[in-house]
């Protein structure tokens, strides 16, 4: 594999609820009223990063502002499977909360989480908006590959993040970034995120991102969906906006009720870099009675 390959399938994906006391896998902070709309953050961040939507949608709705142990933040929880783990505690809190109907917003590994929560739970979620989140995401930078032949790359990359240096990690993080977010001071803020999240967390949650797939799960999605694409960070690498928007259609595909919107420009952070665009997709869907098919 080349570092470039490698490269692209690390950027796209640059504390809840528990039933055990002292183990807390999400917290959240409310904010608003209205239908509830749950915001969950990427990998490495916190949820710090939604603070321009938040203030956007907050005279709209009743914002539940996720954030997860170990992300943004030196707390850990143990779990066999952290996302099968955070995913099960988004479930619970819905539950626990008497949420109805609630819009789940996920960007990145938040978005994948959307998906799988949905998938898990069909009749629980009013709609869901993916930013720049798939099933199955090490596809799009190397067709073919499966959780099987993933496997050994997740484990160099964990081994690689765990053993790095506080300075080699500063440094890994800062080339990552550059080619997720454009605003120099956006780059900064979500560095320092990463650079305070958990690394023995991140390590085995970004493992798990290459070895789970639930492209098989999402059919059983019936409820509205929106997918915001960006490709535009990868350009170097030779993605175009149309093999990109392929790749992330062949995977909506099989949701029934889902639309995509690829960005012009926008690089992954979406909302930071294009947030006019990212405002007017979000709204139209939300308004919409009935999502358009793919």
């Amino acid at each position: 594999m080349t570092k470039q390959v490698i490269m692209i399938v690390i950027s796209i994906f640059v504390g809840f609820f528990s039933a055990s006391a002292g183990n807390a896998i999400i917290q959240t902070e409310i904010r608003g009223a209205g239908q509830p709309m749950i915001l969950i953050h990427g990998m490495a961040c916190s949820a710090g990063v939604w603070e321009e939507v938040a203030a956007y949608y907050e005279d709209r709705y009743e914002l539940h502002l996720v954030s997860i142990s170990g992300f943004g933040n030196r707390a850990s929880f143990e779990a066999p499977h952290i996302l099968k783990a955070i995913r099960d505690a988004l479930i619970g809190y819905v539950h626990s909360e008497g949420l109805h109907k609630p819009i789940l917003m996920g960007h990145s590994m938040g978005g994948f989480l959307s998906l799988w929560a949905a998938a898990e739970a069909p009749d629980l979620f009013g709609k869901i908006i993916s930013v720049d989140g798939l099933p199955y995401f090490p596809v799009l930078a190397m067709p073919g590959m499966t959780p099987e032949t993933a496997g050994p790359i997740a484990e160099m990359m964990q081994n690689n993040m765990r053993n790095a240096s506080p300075e080699a990690a500063r440094a890994q993080q800062e080339m990552m970034i550059a080619t997720m977010i454009s605003d120099p001071a956006k780059r900064a803020v979500v560095l320092e995120m990463g650079m305070q999240s958990n690394p023995d967390v991140i390590a085995r949650a970004m493992g798990e991102m290459y070895t789970t797939d639930i492209r098989n799960q999402v059919s059983a999605i019936d409820i509205p969906v929106l997918a915001l694409g960006s490709w535009y960070g990868y350009r170097q690498w030779g993605v175009t906006k149309e093999s990109a928007s392929a790749g992330y259609l062949v995977q909506f595909d099989p949701i029934p009720n889902a639309s995509f919107k690829m960005a012009a420009t926008a690089l992954h952070f979406i909302f930071y870099d294009d947030p006019d665009w990212f405002f007017e997709a979000v709204d139209g869907f939300l308004a919409e009675k009935k999502s358009l098919r793919l």
